[in-house]
């Protein structure tokens, strides 16, 4: 898959940004950006599966490892929709409560999904 030149995609609620002002908000440059962004998509795509599969086995370390994975590369990419639902489901899961987590794993993978299909 790759980044078409100048996409213009869904930033934050409503807010819309182009990859070369992304770029110039972290101080790279467009290219840079383009491999940043298809480097998050397959890093977190590999971490929600394995996040989903700790949940399931009850393995609160590895999950609170995926999840704060995925927290963490969607706030160094200011993808700030995705980080705060990520903070939401990462918080939870440190402080053990696994309660509701599903749905808001799935909210995050809507968005995130949402995403790369506007990448594509």
């Amino acid at each position: 898959m790759w980044l078409r030149e100048h996409r213009i995609f869904l930033f934050i609620k409503g807010y819309v940004m182009k990859l070369s002002e992304m770029a110039e908000n972290l101080g790279i440059d467009e290219e840079d950006i383009r491999e940043l962004l298809q480097l998050y998509m397959d890093t977190t795509k590999d971490d929600l599966t394995q996040l989903n599969e700790a949940i399931k086995a009850n393995d609160i370390n590895k999950a609170h490892e995926k999840s704060h994975s995925i927290k963490g590369a969607s706030g160094n990419l200011t993808l700030t929709e995705l980080y705060e639902i990520a903070r939401d489901f990462d918080d939870n899961i440190r402080k053990n409560n696994l309660e509701g987590i599903e749905s808001k794993i799935e909210m995050f993978t809507i968005k995130f999904n949402a995403l790369i299909k506007e990448l594509e």
